[in-house]
């Protein structure tokens, strides 16, 4: 006679090592009335009496296989009313959905199920969502990835723990299960869609795994054993990387860093850095080409070198630092804006130019984002507008250039260049934002003067003085 199945201490141990299952907490389980998660409920309701757990359960009616369908919701309902577990049941048209979004069914009956558990898991206020992936299905998993082309990420298989989801059965394998529910007397539904080979699924199950346990009898064990080894050099690797991003800013939805830093990092935690840094500013979808060519930005010698990659990405140098941006946080130009009179008036990059007349003290105003401009000679209405080829200007104490010199001359990036206003009357520039006045329009104390003042919600541009901080 076997030795009987201990399938509670098996997941009670997993579930300590990645503290699945803290006393007092409330795990909703999803329950689709199939072997697997018929034997999570009847273990996890064993260690709710050990470790006072408030267990829930939810079903989600695909309507994908018609009585069938039906059957497994009514299983579930008179199975969990049996033993007084709450069960919360969801339903949706998977196959509606899938049509009407151009997409697979497979993959749309995944989404509007996890939505509906973790929807439902918000609800009750469950700290912990348990699925009952088992060791076979993460083998599964790893060699599905490994088809389609994975990295280290892929190869660690299906993840012990994210966010509330846990899954306390993913070192325990099926014949475990399958032993545990003849021993325990616990009846399970078939679902007849495990055995459609039109799933890549299902063909690997049915055709290759038992070719590799025929090779290797332990093949599942031994690579349960191996992901949790590649699981730790992973969260190495990733810990050093996160280390490494610290220093990173994010500004306006925009994320940067010493370009520097990325390119002193060995390759396998510079893909991983610059991953973190996307996440910063909630971009996630990155292939390993374009990860290269980013790295490959931050090693350059050229300071205003720039990509634009697929999916809306851009990432440049500006100077020493290296930027990374979706398109939606990219620094905004502006419309034209003629100001008929003093005033204060917002621009629609978030800029707003406030015009005051005054007398000009002593000293006047001079710096890059206020002025006092002599009111003689200054014709209404100004011209607020982005920078144009040609634009010259003679900064006090200084000689002229065009604005496209100074601007490399003082190291203000170029994506940020279209975003500075320059205002201008008939007779030609009064200034621009980031550098300062015009010196031949500039007033002397005690002169009639406008007062310009020029702010933005977040300012495109360093000022001198950490421009100076940024070059030590």
């Amino acid at each position: 006679m076997k030795n009987p199945i201990d399938l509670v201490a098996q997941a009670a141990a997993f579930a300590d090592k990645y503290n699945m299952l803290p006393p007092g907490a409330t795990v909703l389980v999803a329950l689709s009335g199939g072997g697997d998660s018929m034997a999570l409920l009847s273990v996890l309701e064993k260690l709710a009496q050990e470790r006072d757990l408030h267990l829930h359960a939810a079903h989600f009616n695909h309507q994908l296989r018609g009585e069938e369908s039906q059957r497994d919701e009514a299983f579930v309902t008179q199975w969990c009313q049996q033993r007084n577990i709450p069960l919360i049941v969801g339903q949706g048209d998977v196959a509606k959905e899938a049509q009407e979004q151009g997409k697979g069914v497979e993959e749309t009956a995944r989404a509007m199920r996890y939505g509906f558990l973790t929807e439902t898991a918000q609800e009750l206020g469950a700290q912990k969502l348990a699925t009952a992936h088992h060791a076979d299905d993460n083998a599964e998993t790893v060699l599905l990835h490994l088809v389609r082309g994975a990295g280290l990420d892929g190869l660690t298989g299906i993840p012990p723990v994210r966010g509330i989801l846990i899954r306390p059965l993913l070192a325990v394998s099926q014949s475990d299960i399958d032993a545990y529910l003849t021993q325990e007397g616990i009846p399970h539904v078939e679902d007849s869609s495990n055995f459609d080979l039109t799933y890549a699924r299902n063909r690997l199950r049915q055709g290759v795994m038992p070719v590799l346990r025929e090779l290797n009898p332990a093949f599942v064990s031994t690579l349960t054993a191996n992901l949790d080894h590649l699981r730790e050099d992973r969260d190495l690797l990733d810990a050093m990387a996160q280390r490494a991003i610290q220093e990173a800013r994010v500004v306006d939805g925009r994320v940067s860093i010493p370009a520097s830093t990325l390119a002193a990092l060995d390759h396998p935690i510079a893909v991983r850095a610059v991953k973190g840094l996307l996440a910063k500013v909630d971009y996630y979808q990155i292939s390993s080409v374009h990860l290269d060519q980013i790295l490959a930005l931050a090693a350059s010698t050229s300071p205003s070198a720039s990509h634009n990659l697929p999916g809306d990405l851009f990432v440049w140098r500006e100077y020493d630092r290296l930027v990374l941006s979706p398109s939606a946080n990219m620094p905004a130009a502006f419309s034209l804006r003629l100001l008929t009179g003093p005033g204060t008036f917002p621009l629609d990059n978030g800029w707003t130019i406030t015009v005051e007349e005054t007398f000009c003290p002593d000293p006047p105003e001079q710096g890059e984002f206020a002025w006092h401009i002599a009111r003689e000679g200054v014709t209404f209405p100004l011209i607020l507008r982005p920078r144009q080829v040609g634009d010259q200007l003679r900064l006090p104490g200084r000689r002229t250039k065009t604005l496209k010199k100074w601007y490399i001359d003082e190291k203000i990036p170029r994506q940020h260049r279209e975003a500075l206003p320059v205002l201008a009357d008939e007779a030609g520039l009064l200034g621009a934002a980031g550098l300062g006045p015009n010196y031949p329009r500039l007033a002397q104390p005690g002169q009639n003067a406008l007062y310009i003042q020029l702010t933005a919600k977040h300012r495109e541009t360093p000022t001198t003085e950490e421009k100076g901080q940024e070059e030590t």
